[in-house]
């Protein structure tokens, strides 16, 4: 019996980036592929710096011109775990919450055309730390704002496309520096989505 694939896609967040710099051996997806057993294998695609459809000073950053490369690897993937949004919360990126919703919709239009792709789950990121202008420069208090608002227009898209939806704020949280998660916030969120996986696919 064939295993069932799933990939989960995002920035720094799903690398596994800690608040001072370095990498968690114990992630979200590591949770999650524990959890679930041998039926089933998780592949983790994190990147730090990620965005939907963003220019980055750095070079593939943006999901819309690397996605296709990124998942065309995978044979099948039963399962395709999205969690992105926090660089695009950036003050160089996006004002407005219809600005937000413009870059995942674009890039959910992409996914849905990959043949290797059975299903979808969306997951709003975390919020940013209320101070986060004080810890980033890259973001300021709209940011906070934005990130807060995101899962509004997330689930929208979702509910829009036929994906699943999973709200991500609401078992994880950033560390000192306002934006990655915390050991703890990793556990929760595996523990989260393993349970989500089990009940909903």
């Amino acid at each position: 019996m064939s295993k069932f694939n799933i990939v989960v896609y995002g920035d720094s967040n799903t690398y596994g980036y800690t608040p001072d710099g370095s990498r968690y051996d114990v992630r979200y997806g590591t949770v999650l592929n524990k959890l679930l057993g041998n039926n089933y294998n998780v592949f983790e695609e994190g990147l730090v710096g990620r965005t939907t459809i963003f220019d980055d000073e750095r070079v593939g950053r943006k999901a819309l011109d690397s996605i296709e490369e990124e998942l065309s690897k995978y044979n099948k993937i039963e399962l395709l775990i999205i969690m992105l949004g926090t660089n695009d919360f950036k003050l160089k990126n996006t004002r407005l919450l219809s600005e937000v919703e413009y870059g995942m919709s674009t890039l959910i239009s992409k996914v849905k055309s990959f043949d290797n792709v059975d299903k979808i789950l969306l997951v709003s990121p975390i919020h940013l730390a209320k101070n986060i202008e004080e810890l980033d420069f890259d973001f300021d208090h709209n940011s906070y704002i934005l990130s807060k608002c995101a899962y509004l227009v997330y689930e929208s898209i979702a509910n829009k496309n036929q994906l699943l939806f999973f709200d991500a704020k609401n078992v994880a949280f950033p560390g000192s520096d306002g934006e990655h998660l915390t050991q703890e916030s990793h556990i929760s969120l595996g523990n989260a989505l393993a349970n989500f996986v089990i009940n909903n696919i």
